[in-house]
């Protein structure tokens, strides 16, 4: 049994075409769960047995649809989740990899794919947790099953890999990956904030340091003082990397229409 969950807040031609690509080939055990914006519902020409289709709220995004989405009914299999279309190699690699995990994987050049690989290795270190390359579409064996339906939020475990013992297969694509959603400015506004405090930390250890007699107890609570605005400061470069590659992190769930 393969449940593919398909948020849909633009594209629906490209979509449809996808879904009928599929279930034109009359196999059995795939079941579509599509969630669709109120604007585009009159557009989704496709029926079939298969397809269980929800409307929800124009104000709903790709992220709070899916996470709606995993409160249906579904049947123990793979799970696979699709921000957009698939072409049907991609489709096929995905359901067919014998790794509990299997996500799509964007070419990169070697220098950036070495430094990507530098990055998350920091990261993984540091914070236990890395994110996927590519968030376009992700599909789950069966064993996990079981799991996901207990998870809090299916959109944020879809993006973070916090899996521990598991392996995971990245599938190479040409295809551009999903725009991610978040707030640019007020992403680069946290990130400007923290590197502010860093900065203004510093020039404030300094001028004190140049103007007024310290003693070691002075000198513990500057290097103290330092410490505590590195640490905001990495938190903060640590969630604007992180939001630029996969958006914002936490999403609750759409407002269902019919």
């Amino acid at each position: 049994m393969i449940n593919i969950i398909v948020p849909i807040t633009d594209n629906v031609e490209e979509f449809c075409q996808f879904i009928s690509n599929i279930t034109e080939r009359n196999e059995k055990g795939i079941k579509f769960y599509v969630g669709i914006s109120k604007k585009l519902f009159a557009n989704f020409n496709i029926k079939a047995k298969n397809i269980e289709t929800i409307v929800f709220s124009d104000k709903s995004n790709v992220e709070q649809i899916i996470n709606s989405l995993h409160s249906c009914k579904l049947k123990k299999g793979k799970l696979l989740v699709v921000r957009r279309p698939l072409t049907d190699e991609e489709f096929d690699k995905l359901t067919t990899s014998e790794k509990d995990i299997a996500v799509l994987k964007k070419k990169r050049r070697s220098f950036a794919t070495k430094l990507r690989h530098f990055i998350q290795s920091i990261i993984k270190r540091f914070f236990s947790f890395t994110y996927f390359d590519d968030i376009s579409a992700i599909c789950y064996k069966e064993n996990l099953f079981d799991l996901l339906s207990v998870c809090s939020n299916l959109s944020t475990a879809t993006r973070i890999n916090r899996y521990v013992g598991l392996e995971i297969e990245e599938i190479n694509v040409e295809t551009k990956p999903v725009k991610k959603i978040y707030n640019k400015t007020k992403n680069i506004f946290n990130f400007l904030l923290g590197t502010f405090i860093l900065l203004g930390s510093i020039a404030g250890v300094v001028c004190i340091s140049i103007f007024c007699k310290i003693n070691v107890l002075i000198s513990l609570m500057f290097i103290l003082w330092i410490f505590v605005a590195l640490c905001i400061w990495l938190g903060c470069l640590l969630n604007f990397a992180r939001t630029i590659a996969v958006g914002k992190l936490h999403w609750g769930k759409a407002e269902k229409v019919s």
